[in-house]
């Protein structure tokens, strides 16, 4: 199967650690639709993998083989992903129900999106 350019770049990219739609595009400097269909592309080539944690995708090399102890340490990795990104969930729940002014709201919602960059950094060791 041939690749253009484009796509051994981004594949490099991923390799490197570039794991979804979002950082893609901030690294390649395009839109986030354009890095979106890019990565679908390779997935359907079969040479990408995509995993959904919570609203987020992260797409990964397909490995040929790997290990079995290499595929439950990436069980136990995604568990501790998907189980904080639910406590994340409900800590943001339980925050809308208070009586906070813009000022705090703005503040409690970056900290949630700085949050959750972190989870999806972290996702990255899945591949």
């Amino acid at each position: 199967m041939s690749l253009t350019e484009r796509e051994i770049e981004i594949l490099k990219r991923i390799r490197d650690g570039v794991n979804s739609p979002t950082s893609l595009a901030s690294d390649l400097g395009i839109t986030q639709s354009g890095a979106t269909q890019a990565l679908q592309k390779l997935e359907k080539k079969g040479i990408l993998l995509r995993t959904k944690i919570g609203r987020n995708v992260l797409y990964r090399p397909i490995e040929e083989e790997p290990s079995p102890r290499k595929v439950r340490e990436l069980e136990e990795d995604l568990e501790l992903i998907r189980e904080s990104y639910h406590s994340l969930s409900k800590v943001w729940s339980h925050v809308l129900r208070l009586d906070l002014t813009q000022d705090e709201l703005e503040k409690v919602r970056e900290a949630r999106n700085h949050l959750e960059e972190i989870l999806i950094k972290r996702g990255k060791s899945l591949d």
